[in-house]
């Protein structure tokens, strides 16, 4: 499959054509096939080696992932519904956005693990800072979009929050995010 991305800026990394193309090609299997390993999940958390010239820009590809992403949750969507009913399909998806509810609402500075002093983690006040935008979310207050919450960035610090927990929330908000649009 060659789908054309335009390239990355001169002076700017971009993502290896051949594995954006290797990975878009067996999504592309897997979703004409109806059936396969490879989820929604899968597709966000997928990540490209940068080469410095020749590369696929980015931008580009990050948008066609998300488009592609979306595919495959409403996919998802439809079989689980299917599978157990509505009724419980959002049961289940409501008990995740409370457990992520649950998180985001803790005290602040006290949200997520915090990692070893000598290491570098998320500064603990932008993420308490976007935490109060989840917990406004979840509460029906405040709209945010799937790509605010793919997009969004933190600064790292000293003895800061554990990424990897922390992104792994970010993760699981955009999981209930598609599975109820």
């Amino acid at each position: 499959m060659s789908v054309a991305f335009p390239s990355s800026p001169p002076g700017s990394p971009g993502y290896e054509p051949e594995a954006v193309d290797t990975f878009l090609s067996t999504a592309r299997a897997v979703y004409e096939a109806g059936e396969g390993e490879l989820t929604s999940s899968d597709i966000r958390q997928v990540v490209f080696p940068l080469v410095g010239k020749g590369g696929y820009d980015t931008e580009a590809v990050d948008q066609a992932l998300w488009r592609l992403e979306e595919a495959f949750a409403k996919r998802e969507r439809e079989g689980q519904t299917k599978e157990v009913g509505e009724t419980d399909y959002y049961q289940s998806i409501r008990q995740q956005a409370q457990d992520i509810l649950d998180r985001v609402a803790r005290p602040q500075k006290h949200k997520f693990r915090r990692i070893g002093i000598l290491h570098h983690g998320y500064h603990p006040s932008d993420v308490d800072h976007f935490c109060q935008r989840l917990v406004a979310y979840f509460q029906g207050q405040e709209p945010l979009s799937v790509a605010t919450v793919r997009n969004q960035k933190f600064r790292t610090i000293l003895g800061g929050y554990d990424e990897i927990q922390v992104d792994q929330v970010l993760d699981e908000t955009v999981s209930v995010m598609l599975a109820v649009r």
